[in-house]
């Protein structure tokens, strides 16, 4: 993109040329990501638009979702009965979790490599072919390749 403008006074005829890198939306998406992918301490509140409706909430590390996965499953089971299952799965999330941390930094992820956005406290307003609304925040992952659309910040509540 080119934009012509006068110049300083006394050159009405200078041109100055401005451009703007053509970058495809994801890669800007990528790029705020990137804040969130770089320390687990880290998140960006988000919106998205998916085929299935708006997701919105924290995007975060994918340790700190592992993590909220594992939380999330206790909350959801706590009424029940002692599950083994349920507590091994638990663990393999934490587990999965540990593999990277302020210990074990692991290497770190170019933007042009994130390809899912991972939600902590994510609320979902689907459309109206999808199910249900969800009314407690929960951890959500999406793909890259079906946001339609986003913004930072979350809608008004």
């Amino acid at each position: 993109m080119t934009v012509s403008a006068d110049g300083p006074t006394g050159m009405a005829n200078a041109q100055r040329v401005v451009t703007v890198p053509e970058l495809a939306a994801p890669s800007y998406l990528q790029a705020v990501l990137s804040v969130a992918y770089r320390d687990e301490r880290n998140s960006v509140p988000l919106t998205v638009a998916t085929p299935a409706g708006l997701v919105f909430g924290n995007a975060v590390h994918p340790a700190t979702w592992l993590r909220g996965l594992g939380e999330q499953l206790r909350h959801l089971t706590a009424a029940h009965e002692r599950n083994e299952s349920v507590d091994a799965m638990t663990q393999m999330f934490f587990d999965m979790a540990e593999g990277r941390g302020d210990e074990q930094p692991g290497r770190d992820i170019p933007a042009k490599d994130i390809h899912w956005i991972y939600f902590t406290d994510a609320l979902i307003v689907p459309t109206a072919a999808a199910g249900p609304n969800y009314v407690e925040p929960a951890c959500w992952q999406v793909a890259l390749r079906d946001v339609t659309g986003w913004t930072i910040g979350l809608p008004p509540r």
